[in-house]
This record gives structure tokens, C-alpha cells and sequence, in this order.
């Protein structure tokens, strides 16, 4: 079986506040207001598997409305207003799930689900400046690893909040994953280019699907996130 799937990290409403989003249309900053505008993206990607990020309450209840999906919906602890979701089309089976909270603490949590022999992950990696020696996404991505250790093939889907050869990326390439989606930029930091989301397999095959979306001018109604989706084939049993 071949699966088109996506990462995509939808820009939770609670969030707004932390960037400057000046350029974006006043009416799509309104609480709720992007919600039918990442369903259309959601639904215009025509995947089979898609792991959110940032995904708060509101667009869950929606997105459960369509009939389209199975919903696997993880919020992050200590009350935080968002979570994980991975949907995965009706037809398709999963054979097993689970929700895992990192143990350093943190609100941050990681999915774990079985479609077709291949173990997926979905996850939401926290952002810490590259020279921080206490980093809390190397710990994240080091606990991660060690419960993938034991899985079968396996594919992680994730914002992992670092660009290809960081610190974050280091630890995936030495685990012997193949970073499916290369040096595509998702995200702008500052006016800078940033691959900050991630497709990675190990022991499957995979291929990157380009999309036409670019960071430039995000969010806007056509890509309603500051992140922009990537997308690749797997090869599952």
C-alpha cells in the first residue's frame, strides 16, 4: 500500500500573540476564523495520513463534522490550549495507539499509531536556541528516538522547531533516518527561509511530493498557518 501523508503545523489561535502578524488580514486573526480555511487546505491535499500540529479544540470538533477522517486527537498537558492530531482517512485500519507525554516536564507530547506494518509518529518538538546547553528539544528528540528504537519501519511526521544539520535533525540522521523532504523552507524566522518541519523514514521507502505553497505571506486564506504543509508517498505491507 502506498500513503500520501503530511505534516502540517496549523498555527494555534492561543499563539497569535507570540509573532508579528501585522501583514496578515485583520478578519483571519479573529479566534476561529482560519478553521474552514485549514479544512479546505486539509481537504485540497488529498492525503491519506496528516499529522497537525497546534491543533486547539475548535478545528477538532470540525474536522470530526466532515466523516472524512479518523481523528487521534492528544492535547498537550499542563492545561495548554492545543495539541496533536493525525487524521487518517475512514478506510484505512490502525491497528494500534498511543499518546506519550515527554517526561522532562514540558506540555509537549508525542503519537504513536500502526497503519499497514509501519509505525507513525507525530510530534511537536519544543524550540530552544541551538547553543542552550540545557536544549529541551535535544532531550525531546532523544526520548522520541528511544521509543521508536523498538518500533518496526517507521515514519515521523513532526515541526521539529530546527533546520536540517541542527542539533535536533543531528540526532534523527544518526538514528538512521532518511529526511524525505530535504532543505524545502516551511517557515520564514525573521525574513529568513527555514526548513522547520519534518518528514523522516527508516527502513521504508518514501518519496517527497512538492507542493505549490511557499512561506512568503503566510498566514493568508490560501495556507491559513505561519508553517506551510509538507507531503510525501510511503510505502506500507
Amino acid at each position: 500500500m502506498r500513503l500520501r501523508c503530511a505534516s502540517f503545523n496549523v498555527l494555534a489561535d492561543a499563539y497569535l500573540s507570540y509573532g508579528d502578524y501585522s501583514h496578515v488580514a485583520p478578519d483571519l486573526l479573529v479566534p476561529g476564523a482560519r478553521v474552514p480555511h485549514i479544512m479546505r487546505l486539509i481537504a485540497d491535499l488529498q492525503a491519506d495520513v496528516i499529522s497537525l500540529q497546534e491543533v486547539e479544540p475548535p478545528l477538532v470538533a470540525a474536522l470530526a463534522t466532515s466523516g472524512s477522517w479518523q481523528l487521534f486527537w492528544s492535547q498537550k498537558k499542563n492545561e495548554k490550549p492545543d495539541g496533536c492530531l493525525t487524521l487518517v482517512r475512514q478506510n484505512i485500519v490502525v491497528t494500534d495507539f498511543m499518546t506519550y507525554a515527554y517526561s522532562d516536564g514540558s506540555d509537549h507530547v508525542m503519537q504513536f499509531m500502526i497503519i499497514g506494518g509501519i509505525a507513525f509518529a507525530n510530534t511537536h518538538i519544543e524550540w530552544a536556541p541551538v547553543d542552550d546547553p540545557h536544549h529541551s528539544g535535544i532531550a525531546q528528540t532523544k526520548e522520541l528516538l528511544r521509543w521508536l528504537s523498538i518500533e518496526p519501519p517507521t515514519v515521523i511526521l513532526a515541526d521539529c522547531n530546527d533546520r536540517p544539520q541542527g542539533p535536533v535533525r543531528a540526532l534523527v540522521d544518526a538514528a538512521g533516518f532518511m529526511n524525505v523532504c530535504g532543505y524545502e523552507p516551511t517557515a520564514l524566522i525573521g525574513q529568513e527561509r527555514a526548513a522547520l518541519d519534518l518528514i523522516a523514514v527508516r527502513g521504508t521507502r518514501a518519496e517527497h511530493i512538492h507542493t505549490a505553497f511557499r512561506p512568503e505571506g503566510i498566514p493568508s486564506a490560501d495556507c491559513p498557518s505561519d508553517h506551510i504543509p509538507v507531503m510525501a508517498w510511503v510505502e506500507t505491507d
